[in-house]
Formats: C-alpha cells, structure tokens, sequence
C-alpha cells in the first residue's frame, strides 16, 4: 500500500507549511527531531520560561468531527454529515483517509511528517487467534475455549474499538462517495492505518462541553509522552473576539536541549500498547488491571459455572448483565467497568495500601460478590445497600476474588502462550514484544494481589 504517512518528515516543510496555515511554532523549539527510543521529538534550542507557548494551533487547522458541513478546504465533510455519523472516532477516521488520497490536500505536509503506526493489532483475521476473536457462536450459555484470551486487559482495549462494526460502516461510506473515498485506495489497510494514526494522535478535552473530540491537533501531535511532563495541553478563545486555539506551554522552566514531554495521563499498559504502540518500563510502573463490564459478565459466569453446587441464581448472562445495570445505576460500576492500581511491592507485602487502590480492591469484592451472592440475599441487599457499602471479606469472599484472580492469571498464561504461535514471524516481532510486557506486568498485578489477600505465589 502507498501511503502518504512518513513520506517527508521534513522540520522546514512542516514549518513553512504551519507558518502558512496559522500554526505557531516556537523560534526556540526544534520539531521532528530524532530520538533513540521515543521515534520524533521536540526539543528546546534554547531555555524557555514557565508559560512559554511552545506551540499553538488554531481550530480551523484541526481534524475534527465539528468541521462546517460546507467547508471548501475538507469536501468530504458535507458527504459524512449526509451519512449522519454518530461515532466521531469513525468520522475523525473517514476524514483522515479522505485527505491520506486526496493528492492536493491542504494538510499533506503535516500527514506526511506523521510516522507510520504499522504495528496494530486491528487485522481481525490475522490476529483474532490471539485475542479470542474469531467468530465463534455464542449462545450466552457457557464459556468457550476463546474467551480467557478476551479477559486480558489487551483484548479488552480492542473489543472496545468494535472493529467490525467500524469497518462495516466505513465500507458503507466508501461504496455511497467514491469521490472522496475511491474504492481502490480507501482499503481495508488504509482504514487500519488512519485508525491508529487517530487512536494514537487525538486529543479528547472534557472542558469543551458538547465538543469533546476528538481531535487531531497538527504539530501538538509531535509532543512525546511522560509521566513527569514539562510540558502542559491548554485550550485558549473561544469567544466571538478569539478564535479558539488548542496550545502546549511549558509547565515549568525547560533547559536548552531538552525534550518537551507531555503527559497522556495514566491509563495502563495495555491501552499505550493498543493505542500508541508503545510500552515502556515506566508505563508499567503506572500499570492497571482493568475489568470492562463484559469480562465482568464472562467473568463471573465463569464462576458460577465452576461451582461445585450452582448458586441460586440462574446460570446466564442476562440476569448477570441485569445486575451489571443496578449496580451501575447505584454507582458501585462505572460504563467502562473498574480498574485495580498497580500495588507497590511493600503493600503486597503488608505495607500501608494508598487509600485510592485499597478502594479499587474493594470494588472488586463487592461487585464480584454482588454478581455471584444467591437471588434472595441479592434481592435483600438491593433494597438496603447504597454505592459506599462494602461487603465483608470473609473466607468464602476472599476464596471467591481468588478463584477470579487465578482465572484471569490464567487467560493472561494463554494468550502469551499464542503470542509464541501466532507471532512467531519477524514481521510480528514488534507486536509480539509490547504484548509480551503488557501481559507479564498483568501478570505481577494478579500475583501482587493475590499476595496482598493472603495467598502464596
């Protein structure tokens, strides 16, 4: 496939192409610079004060899902919002691969400087093995040999990103505006490749109410990632006097050679590894176990099935998921499930716990039991507890988290165990190495927890 993503990352393109289109970048900061371990960076020629402005872009340069519907600079737009696209990832996704084959395209100069992200694992068919996703019938009913791979906080960031149904309505697009989106380059591959560049580049802000993103952001997209950033994301104008602009100040004074870094915020490692196509060792540090509300269902039918006397309740997703939404409703379960912080060795070992995860390990008890509990006590309890209850964790409680801790411990053996089958190619070496860390770190979180509760390791 010929693409035009990593073609010219030329500095002095981009920046005649910015100062052409309104983008500032600052005279002091050298952009596209290469790094050993982090691909293009920015860095600072000379020192720059707190609250410098390293880089600002106007709105009307962005990639959004909020561009006018005639807008002559980005045709493509009127087309999307006659397919009234309410997924606005899949429209900020169409939009870039209509501007990738559009040969006069105003923001070519800036697509061309964005590297490829060939290291996805979006290819169903070729990758569906590892994360227990190939078709299969599911009758609700029962596990199936795939679904322990679905449980890994890797397969969980994918079934996420519904790539089929995105696909499906991609296609639908393509086949109804040729014109925008001819057949014959707006390929599968393609979608793959602008899907990650989106994934990997978007910004979201929750402060802009009703216009949340996200956004791809010329320029700003340059800035690398670290927990301990120099550099800060603030959103300026907005008004009738000010157009709105999306810039990066420095947080703090930054040295003469030194790498300008922002923070993506701590979302754990199997999302950098879906998203951004990198892990680090200081990403795994920040790690978390995530439960999404469907590895909390399978999870916990899962269990009910290993019962040796089956609990009162009926063995089946429905009532399962009926108990999701209540607890959802009372505030105990968030859309996206819940998340289980890294414990720091000497917690493990029986050191002070941070509030913030002894909550997190709570959650865990008390949605677990609340699934599993017998119809009469559940019933009981929904007509006495409020989101701050908490359950008691005795020996038949504690038995039950470890029983689901091992299980998912489990899930995470076999999909390493794929991973050295099926990723067995070079061309896969990349995929192979970031699954590898986000599944080891999953790993040590379950037998940190495990640990903590009270059982050897």
């Amino acid at each position: 496939m010929s693409v035009c993503f990593g073609a010219d990352n030329s500095p002095e393109a981009v920046g005649k192409w910015a100062k052409k289109c309104g983008i500032f970048l600052h005279p002091d900061v050298a952009f596209l610079v290469p790094t050993k371990t982090m691909g293009l960076g920015v860095f600072a020629r000379k020192p720059l004060k707190a609250g410098s402005v390293i880089v600002s872009c106007p709105f009307a340069r962005c990639i959004s899902p909020y561009a006018e519907k005639n807008s002559v600079e980005s045709p493509c737009v009127k087309a999307l919002a006659g397919m009234h696209i309410t997924d606005n990832v899949l429209f900020v996704v169409l939009r870039l691969m209509a501007e990738a084959v559009r040969p006069l395209s105003p923001w070519m100069p800036w697509l061309s400087a964005c590297p490829r992200m060939p290291n996805h694992f979006f290819d169903v068919a070729a990758v569906g093995p590892v994360f227990g996703l190939a078709p299969s019938a599911d009758t609700g009913k029962a596990t199936t040999a795939g679904v322990p791979l679905k449980w890994t906080g890797v397969s969980q960031q994918l079934h996420d990103l519904n790539l089929e149904g995105r696909w499906s309505a991609a296609q639908e697009v393509i086949r109804r505006h040729p014109e925008h989106w001819p057949e014959e380059k707006a390929t599968f591959e393609l979608f793959c490749e602008c899907l990650a560049q989106v994934l990997s580049r978007n910004f979201y802000r929750e402060e802009i109410e009703g216009r949340e993103g996200p956004y791809l952001i010329p320029c700003l997209d340059i800035i690398n990632h670290s927990f301990t950033a120099n550099g800060k994301f603030e959103v300026r104008g907005g008004g009738r006097k000010h157009p709105m602009e999306f810039c990066v100040v420095a947080a703090r004074e930054i040295c003469r050679g030194e790498q300008v870094l922002c923070s993506y915020g701590r979302i754990g490692a199997s999302r950098f590894v879906v998203e951004f196509q990198f892990v680090t060792d200081s990403i795994i540090k920040e790690d978390m176990l995530r439960f999404s509300v469907d590895v909390i269902a399978e999870m916990t039918l899962a269990l009910i099935s290993l019962e040796s006397e089956p609990l009162s309740c009926a063995v089946d997703l429905a009532n399962i998921q009926r108990r999701i939404e209540w607890l959802q409703r009372l505030g105990i379960l968030f859309d996206e499930g819940f998340y289980v912080s890294r414990l720091p060795s000497a917690a493990a070992e029986g050191g002070d716990l941070p509030a913030s995860t002894a909550k997190e390990i709570q959650t865990l008890f008390n949605v677990f039991y609340l699934l599993t509990v017998g119809a009469s006590t559940f019933e009981n309890l929904t007509r006495s507890i409020n989101r701050e209850w908490q359950v008691e964790r005795k020996g038949e409680v504690v038995a039950l988290v470890l029983r689901l801790l091992t299980m998912r411990a489990e899930g995470a053996r076999a999909q390493l165990a794929a991973a050295e089958v099926h990723f067995a190619e070079a061309q896969h070496h990349a995929r192979r190495k970031m699954l590898q860390m986000s599944l080891n770190s999953e790993l040590e979180m379950i037998q940190l927890l495990q640990k903590h509760l009270g059982e050897p390791c």
